[in-house]
């Protein structure tokens, strides 16, 4: 019994930590929002899958669902860093954009006002068609002797312009003429800070951005610490079609994370990158001007109808639009804000299996459990009633699960029962005495899938709470 009560106060102090972290994140919307994480994260069967979405208010929620590594085993947190990859661009783009405000420069000034020539680059580009992906310059990241290179020697700082100078092949059209995707674009545009700025690119970042917005997860490899608090990315490293633990033999590997630094080599968490793409997409530091220019975009192969303008992706889910951009480098990331909601959501995983694309039915997900509880919460908010916030954990379960909360009436209620979802009844809960607690065991030879617990009381249904086997 002591046991118990030492678990049940452990519980709310941790709960009380998590929940005044999240400011005034509704119980109700974290709680669904885990849910919703959780079984799409059974569903794709991949590692983990870390969450984040700042609300109008300013607060945000976080989650992560799923595995860090195995030996040892560590499960995914919301504190842990992903590497975000082309995400990145997003604040080499929004780094132009302020020196094109403040003067220092100009988006239609050419590459040879700012740089030496390269060969197969036009000096006459201009810096709009860089960061739009009209240069027509070749992606230096394609070529076939690029990986090779980057995995002979793992622990060589490369500097950009030698990334450009030694991996460049001809152009694929004339400059303007049409749209293809080229981190060539933005390893240019990084030298071109530099040259505006006479300081390294990712100080100016810091400077500029990061520490303004006190984004402290945000870290750029090799040339700033990353956190230890790192999700272990998955990799099929002996081509045997099973997914190894790759930390060791991809974390730290200087060469690409130099070679593709502006391009493509951040860290953060989701709940940092979250904040980061809702304050630059909703003009936080640039002109209405200057914003309206990121967001003239142009079509582009990419799916789902997605147009580029300066830095930023444009796309719809679920009929809103959204500006943003994701991310691929083993790790993969996508981070969209929503005008409509002035909402941003930011979706990671650690299993190279999925892409930046695939995640966009994770943040499509997100987005309808937060419309479908804007009004149910705005509602009840509105009500100020006493409901039940239960506490479901492990969600996922295997052998057992236990349902705790703050609120002391959930003491009254006469049983708590774990249904199929079919609706069949499968387990009935056993009330520890004196505590708001409640736990089930012996559920390990249970079917993988969706179930519900539910609280009743006189009959009547006083909660409902989605968890996943």
């Amino acid at each position: 019994m002591r046991n118990y009560l030492l678990l049940f106060f452990l519980l709310v102090f941790s709960l009380h930590l998590q929940r005044a972290a999240a400011q005034s994140v509704n119980p109700k919307l974290d709680s669904v929002l885990q849910h919703t994480l959780d079984s799409m994260r059974v569903l794709w069967n991949c590692k983990s899958l870390s969450a984040a979405i700042q609300l109008p208010n300013d607060a945000v929620w976080s989650g992560a669902s799923g595995i860090s590594s195995e030996v040892p085993a560590v499960d995914a947190a919301p504190d842990f860093v992903y590497g975000i990859g082309s995400v990145t661009k997003t604040v080499t783009a929004a780094c132009v954009l302020q020196l094109a405000d403040d003067g220092a420069l100009n988006l239609d000034d050419s590459l040879h006002q700012w740089l030496d020539t390269f060969l197969f680059i036009n000096p006459n580009i201009t810096i709009r068609q860089l960061l739009r992906h009209e240069s027509g310059i070749y992606d230096v990241v394609t070529s076939p002797t690029f990986q090779p290179q980057m995995g002979a020697n793992p622990q060589v700082i490369w500097r950009l312009e030698d990334v450009i100078r030694v991996f460049i092949r001809a152009p694929l059209f004339q400059p303007g003429a049409r749209w293809s995707y080229s981190n060539t674009n933005y390893l240019l545009l990084g030298l071109i800070i530099e040259a505006a700025t006479g300081k390294p690119y990712h100080q100016v970042f810091r400077e500029r951005f990061i520490d303004r917005l006190g984004l402290s997860s945000f870290a750029m490899a090799p040339f700033e610490t990353v956190s230890p608090q790192i999700a272990h990315l998955w990799f099929d490293l002996t081509g045997d079609g099973v997914l190894d633990d790759a930390h060791q033999a991809f974390f730290g590997w200087d060469s690409f994370d130099s070679a593709t630094g502006p391009a493509g080599s951040y860290y953060a968490t989701p709940a940092d990158l979250t904040k980061w793409m809702r304050a630059f997409a909703s003009g936080a530091f640039h002109s209405a001007a200057m914003m309206d220019e990121a967001k003239t975009t142009v079509a582009t192969a990419f799916p789902a109808g997605t147009r580029y303008g300066l830095g930023l992706m444009e796309r719809k889910f679920l009929s809103l639009t959204a500006y943003g951009h994701g991310g691929d480098s083993g790790y993969a990331a996508s981070s969209f804000y929503f005008p409509e909601k002035d909402i941003s959501i930011s979706v990671a995983t650690n299993d190279s299996r999925r892409n930046s694309w695939a995640l966009a039915s994770i943040i499509t997900a997100l987005l309808r459990s937060y419309l479908d509880c804007e009004a149910l919460i705005s509602a009840a908010e509105n009500q100020s009633e006493m409901v039940f916030n239960p506490v479901v954990f492990p969600n996922p379960f295997s052998d057992e699960i236990n349902i705790m909360t703050e609120n002391p009436a959930l003491k009254k209620l006469e049983k708590v029962i774990l249904y199929n979802a079919t609706g069949q009844q499968v387990s009935v809960l056993n009330q520890i005495e004196s505590v708001n607690f409640w736990k089930a065991e012996g559920l390990k030879n249970l079917p993988t899938g969706f179930y519900l617990l539910v609280g009743w009381e006189g009959g009547r249904r006083i909660f409902t709470s989605r968890v996943v086997k």
